[in-house]
């Protein structure tokens, strides 16, 4: 974990993680400059999802928003390492799973609607209350064994979602889904090193290497990316389902957005 600095503007850290980067190196108004200012990344690209929305599905706004305010609550856990700010960032993280799920499976699966969306408002209900009961170690498995468990169930709804569009001569659209993928995959290598490794990767004594890397703003920019191309498959594929005519462009051959006509 991050070495031992002085207590900055906002006291002493609560949160149940303190990550690699030096505390109140840049400023004693924010506790994690690195990892506070990456979370932008999340904010624009959460609003880009809300806005570029071409299906008429408002979920999918929905779901642009609550990245939109992942961010915000990660700008807030990093910049104060605050129990209280840590649950902005992470409780918004399951209800943002919780409905791209929701949209996946009632696009996907020929369900009652109002059954399943009561269902899946229960079990988020329970996992943020049970992830909010706790801290420390336990709070922290608890938040990444029910984050990370609905993160699989979407790669899974995600590659169906890949399967129909390829069927559909839509090889275009559907991959998305890899590049999404390599792009989270590539940001959890990044996040497990920086949370594993940090001793020898933080600039410090220890290390191996001569500065920082500040890998978990990395995390930040890299899986915010991988989840616009893994939303605008989803919007891809929801068009498709619903005979919604649509076009695939790129803005700088990098950032993938929709648009119907």
């Amino acid at each position: 974990m991050a070495p031992i600095t002085p207590v900055g503007y906002w006291g002493a850290v609560t949160s149940s993680m303190d990550w690699c980067e030096e505390n109140y190196e840049w400023t004693p108004y924010i506790a994690e400059f690195f990892n506070s200012w990456s979370s932008l990344a999340m904010i624009v690209l959460g609003e880009c999802c809300a806005r570029m929305n071409p299906t008429g599905n408002q979920a999918f706004t929905l779901l642009g928003r609550s990245i939109t305010v992942v961010g915000i609550g990660s700008w807030l856990f990093h910049a104060t390492l605050k129990y209280s700010m840590q649950m902005t960032d992470e409780l918004p993280m399951l209800w943002s799973i919780s409905i791209a799920c929701y949209i996946a499976v009632t696009t996907q699966y020929d369900i009652n609607r109002a059954w399943f969306k009561r269902w899946l408002v229960l079990w988020t209900v329970f996992v943020t209350v049970l992830t909010a009961g706790f801290s420390g170690k336990v709070q922290f498995v608890l938040f990444q064994g029910s984050f990370n468990g609905l993160s699989l169930v979407m790669a899974y709804l995600c590659w169906r979602g890949k399967k129909e569009l390829e069927e559909a001569q839509m090889s275009h659209v559907a991959k998305l889904f890899w590049a999404g993928i390599k792009l989270y995959a590539s940001a959890a290598i990044v996040w497990l090193t920086d949370t594993n490794l940090c001793t020898y990767i933080n600039g410090q004594e220890e290390s191996v290497l001569p500065f920082n890397m500040q890998l978990h703003a990395w995390w930040h920019v890299l899986a915010s990316l991988g989840l616009v191309y893994l939303v605008v498959l989803l919007m891809g594929h929801y068009c498709l389902v619903k005979n919604v005519p649509f076009k695939l462009r790129y803005i700088m051959g990098v950032f993938p957005y929709i648009h119907s006509y």
